[in-house]
């Protein structure tokens, strides 16, 4: 009687295939080429499954090429080829660092046509390579970009090539109206937005709740300022998510009474530390 029968337990390399894939498949892509493939066979045969590599995550870059022994961003386009070798094709979705551009993007495309999701937070993309890229992912569902992206031609684009996109996330310091409606214009099939950690009006909100009909999910939490009035309240109702949480109400973000600055509690404008340096040296008197 073989040792793991007497303990009442399987070996990690006797696990049914499917099982130890849809585990494998939760492993980040450093594991996946540095570690796995080294345990056993059944666990190397298993990290080839491209079931495996359906969802890349490389937005901690530094990590996984350190990890790797790669040479910093250097070492990402070999690597991104590699990776998508090991795909055949089937990537959900991928996270990309935030060094990544345009080019990156246009590969995934061409290698991965169905992909589902994708986030490119570089701030200084060629909006016209973009589109090229975009224009090969019809499957695409969502995308998180930078507001530099935020325009009636790019957006009007996606929303052409793309006939299941229902998911935006932006990153950017500030939103303001004109930018509210174009998202809300150029995409009106959205059901997913996330603008979050930024600074936007009221009436910015108001217009995404108006224009956006199918929209269900709503996340704008760290905002900046005290935006939520009562007609967002009652028009955000219909949402199934409105996560809003704003670092005025939780007390991490202040303004001035006096200068009218704004400022972080662990970061308080000039005025507010040269108010603590008086009240420091009136003390020492």
């Amino acid at each position: 009687m073989s040792s793991s029968t007497q303990g009442g337990a399987g070996r990690w390399e006797d696990l049914n295939r499917d099982l130890l894939v849809a585990i494998l498949a939760r492993v980040g892509v450093a594991d996946l080429v540095a570690a796995v493939p080294f345990v056993c066979s059944s666990w190397r045969g298993a990290a080839m499954d491209p079931a495996c590599w359906r969802n890349l995550d490389f937005s901690n870059w530094d990590a996984i090429s350190y990890h790797l022994g790669l040479r910093g961003l250097d070492g990402f386009p070999g690597f991104l080829e590699f990776v998508l070798s090991r795909t055949h094709g089937l990537l959900d979705s991928i996270y990309f660092p935030s060094f990544a551009d345009e080019d990156d993007l246009l590969l995934v495309a061409e290698r991965c046509p169905k992909l589902l999701y994708f986030s490119l937070p570089d701030p200084h993309l060629s909006a016209d390579k973009f589109c090229e890229a975009v224009s090969k992912l019809h499957f695409l569902k969502g995308m998180a970009v930078d507001e530099n992206l935020i325009s009636y031609e790019v957006l009007l684009h996606v929303n052409q090539c793309c006939a299941n996109f229902t998911e935006l996330k932006v990153f950017t310091g500030y939103l303001d109206d004109e930018m509210a409606s174009i998202i809300s214009n150029s995409l009106p099939r959205l059901q997913k937005l996330e603008i979050t950690n930024t600074n936007f009006t009221a009436q910015a909100i108001i217009t995404f709740l108006d224009q956006l009909k199918e929209l269900e999910h709503l996340d704008i939490s760290g905002y900046q300022s005290s935006s939520i009035t009562d007609v967002v309240l009652e028009k955000s109702s219909r949402l199934k998510v409105f996560l809003w949480d704003s670092r005025v109400e939780l007390g991490e973000f202040v303004e001035c009474s006096n200068c009218g600055d704004s400022w972080l509690l662990e970061k308080p404008c000039g005025c507010m530390l040269d108010q603590k340096i008086m009240e420091w040296l009136s003390n020492l008197s």
